[in-house]
């Protein structure tokens, strides 16, 4: 029977929807690149804009715009949510599954329907990890997949040399309209993730050609094996790798495959966006993609993202897991069949091709990152289903050794999986974690039940055990457990409450900012750069909170946010702590404070203000700094403290029977000696604008006390303009001045 019975469709189906839709929608969406996907198409709904991506009010040049349409789409079809933001990369998934088992089918011989090879290759296909990852997540890698999918499957088929009623296994020059149209899925892969949607592809079915091409010349032309064994392995090597890749094949493939008139027709799907987009921001987004996102990650590492020559090696076994575990037979099954008959030898050809030109590409691409090589899992898909076919007939099974250590290595990796999710459980105080445990646990099932059909010479049911169980792995990991995952997120639970209970006019975020707070904020958040001790920062928050009073504030930190360090608080605002949350899998708070203006003695310039400080923890967020200021009873407590007011630095001491009302020295001073006998209730001096005074102590020679003592700069520039800081004493009531003793003067 060359195609497959309607069942089997029905459970390829049921397979496909089950890993790709179960609990699509359940978890919120994921830092960092869902939210910023997810935003930018609802700021540009919002907009009426089809064309200039934007995220946080600014502009987006991270990735084009493919996937930014089918979410509108898909938003003004359904509403707008996580499930519908995620649809789009879940139906592309479909698609490619759909076009892998079409190419599987026509390259093992069939002409039409959905062969048995077909489809094995969509259902290995639709439970590797790392597809299954990208078919349910709100990223542009899906749509990425399937169009270059779709464009490899439709070229080459079209350049198939078919003989009824199986294929002949030749190639030859491509038909117009298949072609063609492979070329137009192309220029939209194009617009899913720019130009790694043509090269890439156009690189795989030109090397596919021209490999296939030679090969079918070898087959036709008689070469005596004398010569074949008088040459060396490697000579050997280097004499067909010319024999493939000289010039004039090149130039045959490019002929035979219209290039020319499809890279045309390529260009023509893809251009007019560009060039809309280029018109409307003059310039600025095709800067930003092509020189910052293309050509930079290719010629550097960026944002941490390296790794060594076996990076993708490791990255291709651990996403195309659980079939990886199958490596070794399958490799050996696609040397044989390759050697025994031109029909196979097309599809290995073809994956190989596949595979190795994505993970040679982006080995030598400065930035690494799993999901660059995941379009080539479609290549591999096919090996895999043609493998599986044989195994499931008994035609080309591995020995018996090799399928016991499968089973064994099945086993152990599914129980280490199960492990490492309770640890994770624990460590992180998720409970609810555990039940992806289950996950683990449905790997190492089917190591024991593939080994006991073994047993039970049964091996034809051991490729569907594997599938079920490669499933249900998948349901569980990215469907229930990642909705267990999300119910430990705080920081969003804090959100969603702060916005309902608070009519908010402006956010601003200090130390740090997700894109899922913008998005589940719903609002533009304008990021203050520094830290929450930087003073630069507070001015900018200051200048902020004169436009916009109801301003709310997010701050991110290392240490418990329940106080901040008064040191970065302007002196025209006093913030006070609305809610705080430890930030998601990652150290630290986030918290979220209302601003309102500070009632404060001092008298500056917002660019001159004093701000009180005070380190303690014992401090409360609310107060003023007045309130705070270093003579306030609570610090006496420990009068060994530095406190910064402005320029002021106070290091206080024990201040018993201070006689002296007032302090009032007329001229600029640097340093003044207040005796202990003095009974201050309020100080007050004069301070040039730039200096930067310090009150510090000093023994009294005629007592054990120590005295407060002034030290400014000396000499002190007079030439700049001062301004008045006075701090209450809050140990004693304010009385009338008196004049300062001469002796001070």
């Amino acid at each position: 029977m060359s195609h497959i019975t309607f069942r089997r469709s029905l459970f390829l189906l049921f397979i496909a929807a089950g890993v790709l839709f179960t609990e699509l929608g359940a978890a919120r969406l994921w830092d960092r690149d869902e939210p910023r996907n997810t935003r930018a198409s609802h700021e540009m709904l919002s907009r009426g804009d089809w064309i200039v991506p934007t995220f946080n009010g600014e502009l987006r040049d991270h990735k084009p715009i493919l996937l930014y349409w089918l979410q509108m789409l898909s938003f003004k079809t359904l509403g707008e949510s996580e499930f519908t933001a995620r649809l789009p990369s879940a139906l592309c998934a479909v698609l490619t599954i759909l076009a892998v088992a079409i190419l599987a089918s026509r390259l093992a011989g069939h002409p039409r329907g959905i062969s048995h090879e077909g489809y094995w290759a969509a259902g290995a296909l639709a439970t590797c990890m790392f597809f299954v990852l990208a078919g349910r997540a709100a990223t542009p890698d899906s749509c990425l997949i399937a169009f270059s999918t779709l464009g490899i499957a439709a070229i080459v088929l079209s350049a198939l040399a078919p003989s009824r009623p199986f294929s002949s296994g030749h190639v030859r020059s491509a038909k117009w309209l298949p072609a063609m149209l492979g070329y137009a899925a192309l220029g939209v892969a194009g617009l899913a993730k720019g130009p790694v949607g043509i090269l890439l592809p156009l690189a795989v079915v030109h090397i596919w050609w021209m490999v296939c091409y030679w090969l079918q010349q070898e087959d036709s032309r008689a070469v005596e094996s004398a010569n074949r064994i008088a040459r060396s392995r490697f000579l050997t090597l280097v004499h067909r790798t010319w024999a493939v890749f000289h010039p004039l094949q090149c130039l045959t493939a490019i002929w035979a495959l219209r290039t020319v008139p499809g890279l045309i027709v390529t260009l023509l799907v893809a251009a007019p966006w560009y060039y809309a987009v280029g018109v409307a921001t003059n310039g600025e987004f095709l800067r930003g993609f092509f020189l910052d996102h293309n050509v930079s990650r290719a010629m550097t590492t960026m944002e941490g993202h390296g790794g060594t020559l076996l990076y993708y090696p490791v990255a291709f076994v651990i996403g195309t897991f659980p079939w990886s575990l199958w490596l070794i037979p399958i490799v050996i099954w696609s040397r044989q069949a390759s050697r025994q008959g031109v029909v196979q030898r097309q599809m290995v050809v073809l994956a190989a091709a596949w595979i190795g030109v994505y993970v040679a590409a982006f080995s030598l691409a400065g930035t690494k990152l799993p999901s660059y090589i995941t379009p080539c899992y479609a290549g591999a898909a096919l090996v895999i289903g043609g493998y599986l076919r044989h195994f499931e007939l008994g035609w080309s099974l591995p020995s018996r050794q090799l399928r016991n250590w499968a089973y064994v290595l099945t086993c152990v990796i599914g129980l280490v999986i199960g492990g490492a999710v309770i640890a994770l459980s624990s460590a992180q105080s998720m409970p609810l974690l555990m039940r992806a445990a289950f996950a683990g646990l449905a790997i190492a099932v089917i190591g024991v039940i593939g080994f006991l059909w073994d047993r039970a010479q049964l091996t034809g049911r051991v490729p569907t055990t594997w599938l079920i169980g490669a499933a249900v792995y998948q349901i569980v990991l990215f469907g229930f457990g990642t909705k267990s995952v999300d119910q430990y997120r705080q920081d969003l639970a804090m959100f969603d409450q702060v916005v309902v209970e608070n009519n908010v006019e402006r956010w601003i975020s200090v130390g740090g900012l997700e894109p899922s707070w913008v998005h589940y904020l719903g609002a533009t958040v304008l990021e203050v750069p520094g830290s929450p001790s930087d003073r630069a920062t507070w001015t900018e928050i200051e200048r902020q909170f004169e436009k916009y009073p109801k301003t709310k504030l997010i701050v991110v930190g290392d240490a418990d946010l329940t106080t901040l360090p008064n040191t970065s608080i302007a002196s025209a605002i006093q913030l006070e702590q609305i809610a705080i949350a430890p930030q998601f899998l990652k150290s630290g708070f986030v918290a979220v404070y209302g601003l309102s203006p500070a009632t404060s003695d001092i008298n500056a310039h917002p660019e001159q203000s004093l701000a009180a400080q005070d380190s303690s923890p014992s401090d409360r967020l609310g107060a003023s700094p007045l309130e705070n200021s270093p003579l306030d009873h609570p610090l006496l407590d420990n009068p060994n403290q530095t406190k910064e007011v402005g320029h002021v630095e106070l290091r206080l001491s024990s201040l018993p029977d201070l006689a002296a009302e007032s302090v009032s020295p007329v001229a600029p001073i640097s340093e003044l000696e207040i005796p202990s006998s003095m009974d201050v209730p309020s100080l007050s001096f004069m301070l040039p604008e730039q200096s930067d005074p310090r009150v510090t102590t000093s023994p009294n020679a005629a007592s054990d006390k120590e005295i407060p003592r002034f030290v400014g700069p000396s000499p002190m520039d007079t030439s700049q303009p001062s301004h008045t800081a006075k701090f209450p004493n809050p140990l004693r009531p304010t009385t009338p001045p008196i004049d300062l003793p001469d002796s001070l003067r």
